[in-house]
């Protein structure tokens, strides 16, 4: 029986942990942005012999997501459920070899029998 109830709790730590693991994912994928902005007001020297100096503008700012920390996150909680997946199925395995043994071997009386 009590091998059962764990079992059942691993299911339900499973479903906790995929959850939760999701939660987490959308959480920090905010956090997982990467913003760059150009030099601005650079002054560059096109012609060595004059000495004017032409300033060149440019404000882009290019924000992408990093995409290896979400992966990184994505198979953490993929590697997480497998190994909660084979704690499951030990779990039933071990409590149907333990209940096929139990119904092998014949109860044993365990009462004495008082000499006369």
């Amino acid at each position: 029986m009590i091998m059962l109830v764990s079992g059942i709790v691993l299911v339900c730590v499973f479903i906790l942990t995929l959850v939760f693991g999701i939660i987490r994912i959308i959480n920090t994928a905010p956090h997982h942005v990467i913003a760059s902005t150009s030099v601005s007001n650079t002054g560059t020297n096109s012609d060595a012999s004059s000495n004017t100096v032409q300033v060149v503008s440019s404000d882009k700012v290019a924000s992408t997501s990093d995409t290896y920390a979400l992966v990184e996150d994505i198979t953490k909680l993929i590697i997480e459920l497998i190994f909660i997946l084979f704690a499951i199925l030990g779990t039933f395995v071990l409590f149907r070899y333990v209940k096929a043994k139990k119904e092998q071997y014949a109860a044993v009386s365990t009462n004495e029998q008082k000499p006369s």
